[in-house]
């Protein structure tokens, strides 16, 4: 959960730039100086909050997404309008079920992976944290690969064991634009998975291919945490940059784990 918004900020500022002309990136740090939390973080702590309340994950989107619609980062670095995509607030405002393949399906549920106990339960909060925006085939099947990597790697499975059980081909992404969907998303984040043997490593590899960073690095670093913790350092550098209420939620969530191979504490 805290490694999704490690990648987040890690990728944070590149996005906009990337949005603009696509280019690879050789990211230095893991969190630069003027790194900062964006929707991958907020969306990412609502569904932490629906797990933890107990109310829907509708709910708690649309909650999250009003609150922070106009966030704007503390930073040198140029940046959008809102955090959310005009799509993805027109839903909230709305009343209706979105049919998104967009990836960001993947980038949010990461704690779908880590709180709940089963292959079944697993698959199943995956599919309902992603049909209130994003039902389509496209959308829940990318958001249950992501729940069950972090699923099987938080129960101390292998590199090679996940991949040989996820009905997914690793490929190394060919990125000749910012990429936007689910499927062109997962080549990218899954390949940075398999390419690389540490937490670092795997976001900045996923960084360097350009496109959509933060989202791109959020869902890699969501991973890679339960396959290799985080580092204390990155660890209390990213609680520093995000809201309080953030840091709380995340705390509770993972009071709640009690078989995380890489454990954490907050």
């Amino acid at each position: 959960m805290l490694g999704a918004i490690i990648g987040d900020l890690a990728g944070s500022v590149y996005e906009y730039s990337q949005f603009q002309k696509f280019s690879p990136v050789c990211p230095k740090n893991i969190i630069e100086k003027d790194a900062f939390f964006s929707d991958d973080s907020i969306l990412t702590i609502a569904i932490l909050d629906a797990i933890l309340s107990g109310e829907s994950y509708e709910k708690k989107l649309k909650e999250y997404a009003l609150k922070y619609q106009n966030y704007h980062p503390n930073t040198t670095t140029s940046y959008f309008a809102s955090p959310f995509s005009p799509s993805f607030t027109k839903w909230a405002k709305g009343n209706y079920v979105g049919s998104s393949i967009g990836n960001g399906a993947l980038m949010r549920v990461s704690s779908v992976g880590y709180l709940f106990d089963s292959e079944k339960e697993v698959l199943e909060n995956a599919r309902l944290a992603t049909i209130p925006s994003h039902n389509s085939e496209e959308g829940i099947f990318g958001a249950q690969m992501v729940s069950l990597a972090i699923f099987y790697a938080r129960k101390g499975l292998s590199k090679e064991q996940i991949f040989e059980k996820l009905p997914i081909k690793i490929q190394k992404p060919n990125l000749t634009k910012f990429n936007y969907t689910c499927n062109e998303t997962l080549d990218v984040c899954f390949y940075s998975l398999y390419a690389e043997n540490d937490f670092a490593s795997c976001i900045k590899k996923a960084i360097s291919f350009g496109g959509d960073t933060d989202t791109n690095a959020c869902i890699v670093g969501s991973v890679a945490e339960a396959m290799y913790g985080i580092d204390e350092k990155t660890k209390a550098l990213a609680l520093s940059k995000i809201p309080q209420e953030f840091a709380t939620k995340l705390k509770e969530g993972y009071s709640k784990i009690t078989d995380l191979t890489n454990s954490i504490d907050l």
